[in-house]
């Protein structure tokens, strides 16, 4: 029928053949590069490649703002390196997994307090939950299992949480307990409330059924709780500025109890002995207040000089009478070589590290038991805390007795000794107070005075012999380096020197972290 026309009209014939080449030409090419092993391989590779950079940015940018890493042990074929790494010290852990199967497969033995281990994050979140499976074998001395987080490297502070307390398993079931929705646990040796609002309302106004008038911090112990401070001195008369003149090394806590308004200042002595920086930062709080601050950067003298520095710095205010906490944020590297109080009541708070080179030092302490420790083999030799003797005849390593109750004296002939306990401690019998509850310790026995015991503590789950338990951090103010959180198992009382075979075992860390989601940083973007 089109014949005669195309016929009449050569050019559209010519045209039709054309295109009619051009599809049969193409359809061939497909149906080459389909059947091509080389054009499959290079789509093969591609596609590796699309989803290799898909990985590398989901787990760079981590667009949904949650993310979990884990580590289990023994280790299998992908273990690797991971995210979860860089265990130490060696001399503490062992791995030992020949010779077993199934369950019973050994993990990663913890044999002496304490343990640290790195967190790699591509970027910040805001918090994280560390679920651990373990197995342990731990005597009377270690019942305690804890896991922190390094918070502030100056002073090496870790934000401590639960992980195992035999004191409280063990106590639960013999002492009468009231736990509410704030997942608050509360002991008490006789049965006085049967609702966690009265004894709330009682502990507020400072009258506890079997406490002394004016002693309930010292009938209720506290653990992984905290308690606001409500202490006042009505009383209270400044005798004279406190003058502080011991040298004292590293990072310290002290309480100072100001009437009106106040100032405190530090003479530091930079030893710059090491090659790190070495800044000095002094904060007071109000109970969770912070009031004032402080930062003295290190920049006069080269670092590892050798030559010693001395820096000074104050700070001041004009608050309400009460407590305050001071938190002075050095490392090791300063000395605090002076400190003056407009107040006398000054008492540093767990630990106390004079240094002087005089000795025949006395201090104070209502600590119920005294830990020391030297670096220096000048410092070995004899203390004495209260009627009891501690004998220093080895470096780096504590010892420790447990003295009577109420203020102890403590003797040192010879300083450059960490002396720590759970109190404080004053080098005057006058300004010894702690405005602070009791705290509950690996070394913490019921009686000797605690009457109730108040704590946000969960059991660990026991499956087949192997327990799990978790522990929820706040990271948004957590120090972080190099990429890298860095985290801590604590089990007090655990010593590898000491001949006995108990260990924490670990099978698995997990550990899920929380933060701001891709589309929340675009929010924020845009708002500023």
């Amino acid at each position: 029928m089109f014949k005669p026309f195309l016929t009449k009209w050569p050019f559209l014939l010519s045209s039709e053949r054309k295109k009619g080449d051009l599809i049969h030409s193409s359809e061939r090419a497909q149906t080459t590069r389909s059947d091509n092993p080389l054009f499959k391989w290079r789509l093969f590779l591609g596609l590796i490649l699309v989803m290799i950079i898909g990985l590398f940015l989901y787990f760079k940018i981590v667009p949904f703002g949650r993310i979990t890493y884990s580590r289990a042990w023994p280790r299998g074929l992908a273990s690797g390196k991971g995210f979860i790494y860089d265990f130490k010290p060696a001399e503490r852990l062992i791995v030992a997994e020949n010779g077993l199967s199934g369950k019973d497969k050994a993990g990663l033995k913890v044999t002496a307090d304490q343990v640290y281990f790195s967190l790699f994050t591509p970027r910040r979140f805001d918090t994280a939950t560390v679920t651990v499976k373990y197995r342990e074998r731990l005597g009377e001395n270690s019942p305690l299992i804890e896991l922190g987080v390094l918070q502030d490297k100056l002073s090496d502070s870790h934000e401590m949480r639960p992980i195992q307390n035999d004191i409280l398993d063990e106590l639960r079931f013999s002492w009468p307990r009231l736990e509410d929705t704030e997942n608050r646990l509360i002991l008490q040796a006789v049965r006085n409330y049967s609702s966690p609002e009265e004894f709330e309302r009682d502990l507020n106004s400072g009258q506890l059924p079997d406490c002394l008038p004016g002693e309930v911090r010292a009938c209720v112990a506290l653990y992984n709780y905290t308690q606001a401070l409500d202490y006042r001195r009505p009383d209270y008369q400044l005798l004279f500025p406190a003058v502080i003149d011991q040298p004292l090394r590293g990072a310290h806590q002290f309480y100072v109890y100001f009437n009106g308004p106040w100032r405190l200042g530090f003479d530091f002595v930079d030893l710059n002995q090491d090659k790190a920086a070495d800044p000095i930062t002094v904060q007071v709080w109000s109970g969770e207040e912070l009031v004032a601050t402080q930062f003295l950067f290190d920049e006069n003298l080269s670092p590892d000089s050798g030559q010693t520095e001395n820096k000074e710095l104050s700070v001041q205010g004009d608050a309400v009478s009460g407590v305050y906490r001071v938190e002075v944020k050095v490392s090791p590297d300063i000395v605090i070589a002076k400190i003056n109080s407009s107040s006398d009541k000054i008492s540093f708070i767990d630990k106390v590290w004079p240094v002087s080179g005089r000795g025949g030092l006395v201090l104070f302490t209502d600590s119920a038991y005294l830990e020391a420790k030297t670096f220096s083999p000048a410092s070995l030799g004899s203390l004495h805390f209260g009627e009891q003797e501690i004998i220093l005849d080895k470096t780096h390593e504590s010892f420790g007795v447990v003295g009577a109750a109420g203020v102890k004296e403590i003797k040192l002939p010879i300083d450059d000794v960490i002396l720590s306990g759970r109190g404080v401690f004053s080098f005057s019998r006058a300004a010894l107070f702690n405005p602070d509850f009791r705290k509950m310790d690996h070394r913490f026995t019921p009686g000797d005075g605690v009457k109730y015991i108040i704590a946000s503590y969960e059991r660990p789950l026991v499956t087949e012999g192997i327990k799990t338990a978790q522990a929820t951090f706040d990271l948004r103010e957590t120090y972080r380096e190099n990429d890298k959180y860095t985290f801590m198992f604590s089990v007090p009382g655990l010593k590898a020197s000491d001949g006995a075979d108990d260990y924490l075992e670990i099978k698995e860390i997990r550990v899920t972290l929380v933060g701001k989601t891709v589309f929340d940083k675009l929010g924020e973007w845009f708002k500023k």
